[in-house]
């Protein structure tokens, strides 16, 4: 029991010290393809990254499941790792934009090679003290990292008058500390329990109705989501606050998110998937904060943060207990490849109906929200009609 404390101990500090190295280097690149000379056309194209990374989720996942080797999961974890470790240090020799653009895709192929395997790692770990309160505070190290790396990043700039190269070398530092965190946790948990019993194998199908429903209403609830990008734009259109306040939105987001994640993680423990419906919900509330008002805009970053805390924890705790130990890497592909899709799609749509006027953005996300709230409560009770008929 120690011994899988410690691995899951060790596995938050991976996340810690990995996104110190992912965010310190997301914090700049925008600003370094200003500095050798790409467009804003170029820094958007880098998106394509995280469609990417959703693919690759689908594919390690479905890896995991093929093989249902542990030694094929742990080598998804530190092959994920090293490459974040070798592609942002390498930022600071790209001197073009394609190989910028290059580097960020191998990074988020990295991310999505990684994050299914080590979710399954995850879910079974924290089973002795809770899956939620352990997805908790695993998001939570996770945005210590998230605030601290930009921080990082900043004050390097700021001591060596704009040395971006020195940013990226020195942000691999924290990459090489995630490399050997998880390198001691494969040493130290080397067999998992959920390829231990290979079972039949099912395919897709074998994932069961209510995964799929689940899926469903995911899919509903990030449509109405809203991207980021969306909101940083609708802030700088409305003028309500000058251009360097705006990357504030986000920190408090980050706060909000780093501070809700144990809180609702330890819901989700006593009242399983119910605790999910406080993300919808909250983010109907939100629609009427999304006006010209810096106050309005300011509570909404809060909640979106809320909201992004219950994603990192609940949302994504609830793929494991909704399928067999054996199908969980299957599953955590489906549900990243769907996940990151429907974000996608999100965007445009909101980015769509924001040109229409404010009013559309709102009822998109109302009725996404709606939609999501229906889906879900209907998996409460079938799932809970099935558990008093296995009683």
């Amino acid at each position: 029991m120690k011994k899988i404390v410690l691995v899951f101990i060790l596995l938050g500090l991976v996340s810690l010290f990995a996104d110190i190295t992912y965010e310190g280097a997301t914090s700049v690149r925008g600003s370094y393809l200003y500095l050798i000379g790409a467009s804003a056309i170029i820094a958007g194209i880098l998106k394509i990254g995280e469609i990417i990374n959703f693919l690759t989720r689908f594919l390690s996942g479905l890896i995991g499941d093929y093989y249902r080797s542990s030694k094929v999961l742990w080598v998804l974890v530190v092959l994920g790792y090293g490459i974040n470790v070798i592609a942002i240090p390498l930022l600071a020799f790209a001197k073009k934009w394609e190989l910028v653009l290059a580097l960020v895709v191998l990074e988020r192929i990295g991310k999505g090679l990684r994050a299914p395997a080590r979710d399954v790692i995850l879910s079974e770990v924290t089973e002795g003290i809770g899956k939620g309160l352990g997805f908790g505070i695993h998001e939570f190290l996770d945005q210590v990292g998230a605030f601290t790396g930009p921080l990082i990043a900043s004050l390097i700039l700021l001591n060596t008058s704009g040395n971006y190269e020195l940013v990226f070398i020195i942000l691999g530092i924290p990459g090489l500390i995630a490399i050997g965190l998880v390198l001691t946790s494969m040493m130290l948990y080397p067999s998992l329990k959920a390829v231990s019993s290979q079972g039949r194998r099912l395919g897709f199908r074998g994932l069961g109705n209510l995964f799929y429903t689940y899926v469903a209403g995911l899919v509903l609830m990030s449509l109405g989501f809203l991207s980021w990008d969306v909101f940083s734009y609708s802030v700088k259109s409305s003028s309500v606050v000058s251009d360097e306040s705006i990357p504030l939105f986000y920190t408090v987001a980050m706060l909000a998110d780093g501070l809700v994640a144990i809180p609702v993680g330890m819901m989700y423990d006593r009242i399983g998937f119910s605790s999910i419906l406080i993300a919808p919900f909250a983010l109907i509330a939100s629609a009427y904060f999304l006006q010209p008002s810096a106050e309005s805009l300011l509570i909404y970053a809060v909640i979106w943060g809320f909201v992004m805390g219950v994603f990192e924890t609940n949302v994504r705790v609830a793929v494991s207990d909704l399928v067999e130990a054996s199908r969980r890497s299957l599953a955590y592909g489906v549900f990243g490849l769907f996940y990151g899709l429907s974000l996608v799609l999100g965007g445009v749509a909101q980015g769509f109906t924001y040109m229409l006027g404010l009013q559309y953005l709102r009822a998109l996300i109302i009725v996404s929200e709606i939609g999501s709230i229906i889906i879900m409560v209907y998996l409460i009770i079938y799932s809970r009609r099935i558990r008093v008929l296995d009683d």
